[in-house]
């Protein structure tokens, strides 16, 4: 009862940090670009943090549970769940990364000039965050 607990917390936090990644990227971002105005990712990001930010600490915090209490954190490549635990680690790092460089040095003086390195790090993080989900849906099916 407690893993089908942590995995339903879990997709429900992967749902809206996906989704809201893929609502920037696909609906702000082009407006943005088009209007050459940053206030709109700048709301967006504004009304989808405190949402956003709590879903990837749920989703980790389940996340790590899982594989620590599901699986065992082995670390062996040869290991086809194992192979999915590291990759989904490591892109939860390469995210964690982009949000703070993005949250650090762009996102405080956002301007014109600095919105097409704004842009690469939505799309990269939405991407990451697919693949995130790609690589979640694997566990079901045994690994890739």
């Amino acid at each position: 009862m407690l893993y089908h607990t942590l995995l339903l917390l879990h997709l429900v936090g992967a749902c809206v940090w996906v989704g809201g990644h893929l609502i920037l990227s696909f609906q702000i971002v082009p407006k943005a670009l088009f209007k050459k105005d940053i206030l709109l990712i700048q709301q967006f990001e504004k009304t989808f943090e405190p949402i956003g930010i709590p879903s990837l600490i749920i989703q980790i915090i389940t996340g790590v549970w899982m594989a620590i209490f599901q699986y065992g954190i082995q670390f062996n490549w040869d290991n086809a769940i194992q192979r999915n635990i590291i990759i989904k680690l490591s892109l939860l790092v390469l995210s964690l990364v982009l949000a703070l460089h993005a949250r650090i040095f762009i996102i405080p003086n956002l301007s014109i000039e600095k919105l097409p390195l704004m842009v690469f790090h939505i799309r990269l993080i939405t991407l990451v965050a697919l693949l995130m989900v790609f690589f979640g849906l694997q566990f079901r099916f045994g690994g890739l």
